[in-house]
């Protein structure tokens, strides 16, 4: 359940972020023109409701809000150090959160 919490915020965070005019160029570089990525902060706040209903859902309900409430400033400071320092490693990182939601079932 971890793995697909952290998956979902970060790429939810990382839509959010991609949202913004100012950190769009760096974020999405050639993907900026597809059709899917017109309103990525839509999808952003989708996401991390869909992260927050997973964690306050879970069997384990108190446990993972309180984790879902410290992973929001862990995978912010991801992003925002990455965006400061190499753009390239939060865009290299959301295939890794896409894996880790796809896998968390199976773990």
């Amino acid at each position: 359940m971890t793995l697909a919490i952290t998956g979902l915020l970060y790429l939810g965070m990382f839509a959010l972020a991609a949202g913004m005019s100012r950190h769009a160029p760096p974020l999405l570089a050639a993907q900026a023109k597809l059709a899917a990525l017109r309103h990525p902060a839509r999808w952003g706040w989708a996401l991390v409701a869909l992260s927050a209903l997973l964690a306050i859902f879970a069997h384990d309900g108190g446990q993972a809000l309180v984790l879902w409430f410290g992973l929001v400033p862990l995978v912010s400071a991801i992003l925002l150090l990455g965006l400061t320092y190499r753009p390239a490693v939060p865009r290299a990182v959301v295939p890794v959160a896409a894996l880790m939601v796809l896998l968390a079932p199976f773990v």
